[in-house]
């Protein structure tokens, strides 16, 4: 590992970019070394003086090492940077209303009014895709839903269905009874299979008998 010192004459005299600044940062911060890191931070700032990552870490350390008045003027200035970016939110937002997509559309203005409560038209976007969402059908398993699944030949899915429908409206006894026909059915399919497995299960029997009496005959045969 290279030696914290050379570490730090490197951020301090030639900081390439802000991610090399910031691993550097770390170790050091990592090491024990906050005075160290302090100053780094602030001389990394100098080149790079919009880097949040940079400045959290910085704050993060004042705020360590007791200097509470120095963490809060970082901080501010975080929350300032974080506000002028949380535009991105609205914007967002309207893209998933373009793309029918109510809920997460909802979801992102919120994040947005939450740094941006006085903006009036984002509060009444967010009251009409709420309004719009309620008057949205729910979605519930139904009997006519399954019944579909059914004529299409998805048994299995109808079967699914009637289940979940059972468990939400345990009153329901139609759908109780087409539930246990389904089963049924399903039972019913299975049938042949199990009718192949029993002829096979015969044939097999029949040619062991018939190995076991050819073997008895041979006065060679060893049991």
């Amino acid at each position: 590992m290279r030696p914290l010192g050379e570490i730090y004459n490197e951020i301090l005299n030639k900081p390439v970019t802000p991610t090399a600044s910031l691993l550097l940062i770390k170790i050091l911060k990592e090491n024990g070394k906050p005075g160290m890191v302090i100053k780094a931070c602030l001389k990394a700032l100098e080149f790079f003086p919009d880097n949040i990552d940079i400045r959290k870490v910085l704050a993060e350390t004042y705020f360590e090492k007791g200097s509470i008045e120095l963490a809060e003027k970082e901080l501010e200035k975080l929350c300032q940077q974080i506000d002028e970016l949380s535009s991105v939110f609205k914007l967002r937002a309207e893209l998933f209303i373009k793309e029918d997509r109510t809920k997460e559309a909802m979801d992102s203005l919120k994040l947005y009014l939450a740094h941006h409560s006085a903006d009036k038209d984002a509060v009444q976007l967010l009251s009409q895709l709420s309004s719009r969402r309620k008057e949205e059908p729910s979605i519930l398993p139904t009997s006519t839903l399954a019944e579909i699944y059914y004529k299409q030949g998805a048994l299995e899915d109808a079967i699914k269905i009637y289940e979940q429908t059972v468990k939400a409206f345990p009153d329901d006894e139609k759908a109780k009874i087409r539930l246990n026909e389904l089963k049924e059915i399903k039972e019913a399919e299975k049938e042949p299979l199990k009718e192949k497995n029993l002829k096979l299960m015969r044939v097999l029997e029949r040619w062991l008998t018939d190995i076991e009496q050819r073997g008895a005959a041979n006065p060679f045969h060893q049991p």
